[in-house]
């Protein structure tokens, strides 16, 4: 995700240009299986400033179940990125302090976005995975899929204060 702005640099504040992504799983973002959306480029007076918002569809795995899914969110990215050289003299900017490394244009006046992208899709991911809100995750005792199928190796011990209501639960699944 590589876009070469150099006339835009050159152009006033103000100035603009936007872009189409379509990117397939060669993108180098992990497990990033699919990312389209538009980004907007406008011109400031340190840099540009992207605007971006990117439909990615994920792979990740369940934290219950363990089985692989996949999960389309969207990534609404808005970052300045600040030239390495300035255009007009051809020498080097010396990057403030507080600046990170990405989000710098390089010396070919390339605006990268794929390491921010790869960023913001990290953050977007969830802490714990679930392939879906109802998912029963693993048997305890044999590590069956309790999605896929009921497997009888487990049954709590029931309060015998409830002993009643359990053989009408029990009767009901005759």
């Amino acid at each position: 995700m590589q876009y070469n702005i150099a006339q835009l640099l050159k152009e006033p504040m103000g100035a603009t240009r936007s872009f189409r992504v379509e990117e397939g799983p060669a993108i180098d973002l992990p497990a990033v299986a699919s990312l389209s959306g538009d980004v907007r480029v406008l011109r400031t007076h340190q840099g540009v400033l992207v605007n971006a918002s990117l439909e990615i569809n994920t792979a990740l795995t369940c934290s219950r179940c363990v089985d692989d899914f996949r999960r389309t969110s969207t990534l609404h990215i808005e970052e300045e990125f600040i030239p390495i050289i300035d255009l007009h003299t051809g020498r080097r900017v010396d990057p403030a302090e507080e600046e990170e490394e990405e989000l710098r244009i390089d010396e070919e006046h390339l605006l990268d976005l794929t390491e921010v992208t790869r960023q913001y899709a990290i953050s977007d991911q969830p802490m714990k995975p679930l392939c879906r809100a109802d998912c029963l995750g693993l048997c305890l005792e044999c590590g069956a899929n309790l999605n896929q199928s009921a497997c009888g190796c487990y049954s709590p011990p029931i309060d015998p204060r409830w002993g009643a209501l359990a053989g009408l639960i029990d009767a009901r699944q005759e």
